[in-house]
């Protein structure tokens, strides 16, 4: 059994200990930190749950390991947490062993590699990089939130583009593709008019409307960064560019210099912008030339982490690719 249980959504697969996928299940996040362990546990119970139904009578009683990437793991330091996930498994049918729960990043590490150690990025919302050693997490560097840290995220992405649609607007010259695309986003149809109306208050309207938003919703607007970077439009090429610089900063505080271990790349932004991923990888290989692959099958990755502790062989590159392959019904990370 293996379950990536992120924020948003907590995946959970059955498989038979060579890969073959018994059962699969999607539930919304199960993070205890963000929703709670109530609801947290509710959430897992009902992926593992509907994955064991799927996988066939008796599927219960066959499950050998189990292992959970958990968003919010940290949470589980304290004991009633604790309990109550174990309690979503007693719920769903499986005995624990008090082993099954790691961090998601140990999970996306496994979905992209099978190396024991290395490097995890992770870049959607927000931002952090880990280290992984032994199929452990070491140290880490930023995850520290959008008002301090998740430099080059998706928020981080989103503000930087609303700042310079907010500098072009108050100039009140011709926008480009990325300013425009936002502008239209956030005051649709409305232009600057009369000799009273200034392009820097077209401005201020703009900013007021976003700050009447939640912060963390300018995460939406990190997609047209990568469109209007198709687009050539230089503005998006320099924000592309430092979310690289400020991604493969983080990924280097936490390696040694020269160091040639994997770096697996995960979450919305580098799952779904192919120019902030391209510049990163750029920026990683540079002078290293350390291996750098995508997460795949996040579920696929734990399931094959709880393979190992049944006896498979971890030396085994094509089942560890068996495991880990992206299944194209999958939900995809969003940013």
């Amino acid at each position: 059994m293996g379950v990536d249980a992120g924020g948003t959504t907590t995946r959970a697969l059955v498989s038979t200990l060579n890969g073959e996928r018994l059962g699969q299940a999607w539930a919304a996040g199960a993070n205890p930190n963000t929703h709670g362990p109530e609801r947290a546990g509710e959430q897992l119970t009902e992926a593992i749950g509907t994955a064991l139904d799927r996988a066939g009578a008796g599927a219960r009683e066959a499950v050998a390991a189990t292992v959970i990437g958990l968003a919010g793991v940290s949470g589980l330091r304290e004991g009633s947490v604790h309990a109550r996930m174990e309690r979503a498994l007693v719920k769903a049918g499986l005995t624990p062993r008090g082993e099954e729960f790691l961090g998601d990043d140990v999970v996306a590490f496994a979905s992209g590699t099978p190396e024991r150690e290395g490097t995890i990025l992770i870049a959607g919302t927000g931002a952090i990089a880990t280290r992984i050693e032994d199929r452990r997490r070491t140290r880490s560097a930023d995850g520290m939130g959008w008002l301090i840290g998740d430099e080059g995220s998706a928020f981080w992405l989103g503000h930087q583009a609303a700042r310079e649609t907010a500098r072009q607007l108050g100039l009140g010259g011709e926008l480009s593709p990325l300013a425009r695309s936002i502008a239209k986003r956030v005051i649709p149809g409305q232009r600057p008019n009369g000799p009273d109306h200034r392009p820097e208050e077209h401005a201020r309207d703009f900013a007021r409307k976003l700050t009447m938003g939640e912060p963390i919703s300018l995460a939406e607007f990190a997609p047209l960064v990568g469109d209007a970077h198709a687009q050539g439009d230089p503005a998006a090429e320099v924000i592309v560019n430092a979310a690289a610089g400020h991604l493969a900063q983080s990924v280097h505080q936490v390696r040694i210099p020269g160091e040639r271990s994997p770096v697996v790349l995960a979450g919305g932004v580098l799952m779904g912008s192919a120019p902030v991923r391209a510049a990163l990888t750029r920026k990683l290989t540079l002078g290293t030339g350390s291996a750098v692959s995508r997460a795949g099958c996040t579920a696929g990755g734990a399931a094959w982490l709880a393979a190992l502790r049944a006896g498979a062989d971890e030396g085994d590159a094509e089942l560890h690719s068996v495991f880990t392959e992206v299944d194209p019904d999958e939900p995809s990370d969003s940013i």
